[in-house]
């Protein structure tokens, strides 16, 4: 798949590791190291985000513009702009277990010549979890529009085209009003989706 470069992130803060005591699962994680092509989009902190994908936790940025480390469910840990198979990612590691700390081996990046090389500069560790009250608002904002189906590109494709019913790439805010109800009064959205 083609890389789709995302927008600029601001640098994050080194922190201590942090394991969660009732799994021994990492809870937030450190990726660092990384210079050239995509560096501000795969350093930083990463908290976990309480979603599960292909059976593992997913991790996410504490930035406004986020980047997510997630398995894709076969062989590899990726950081990429969304949750999804991975093909369209900056920087992976292989590794088929269940915590990102514990990958062996070199994380592999999209270089400035747009050739995919081991970057053996790259490191991630345990970190520690945020306790700041926005960055957790955060996190359970992402996690909320997960379940509703609101993060992921199918199911935000398949919304576009139920709200562009017509096809022509244009909607007017009478449409997007009008959709909002009929998912509010159909159950299938919270009430407090539809606050003018």
């Amino acid at each position: 798949g083609s890389l789709i470069p995302p927008l600029p992130l601001q640098s994050c803060l080194a922190l201590r590791p942090c394991f969660s005591p009732m799994a021994g699962a990492t809870t937030a994680v450190k990726i660092s190291g990384r210079k050239g092509r995509y560096e501000q989009f795969i350093n930083g902190t990463y908290e976990q985000m309480g979603a599960i994908h292909n059976d593992r936790q997913v991790f996410v940025t504490r930035e406004a513009q986020a980047s997510y480390l997630f398995h894709t469910g076969k062989s590899r840990w990726v950081v990429s702009k969304r949750v999804d198979d991975g093909t369209a990612c900056y920087c992976y590691v292989e590794d088929a277990g269940t915590d990102p700390v514990q990958a062996k081996g070199s994380w592999i990046c999209f270089d400035q010549d747009k050739e995919w090389r081991a970057d053996t500069k790259v490191h991630i560790t345990g970190a520690l979890a945020s306790n700041d009250k926005f960055v957790k608002l955060r996190m359970s904002l992402d996690a909320e529009l997960d379940k509703l189906g609101l993060q992921s590109a199918d199911s935000l494709k398949a919304l576009w085209k139920r709200l562009d019913f017509n096809g022509n790439n244009i909607v007017s805010l009478a449409e997007i009003d009008k959709f909002v109800l009929e998912m509010v009064s159909g159950g299938t959205w919270p009430a407090w989706l539809n606050n003018k």
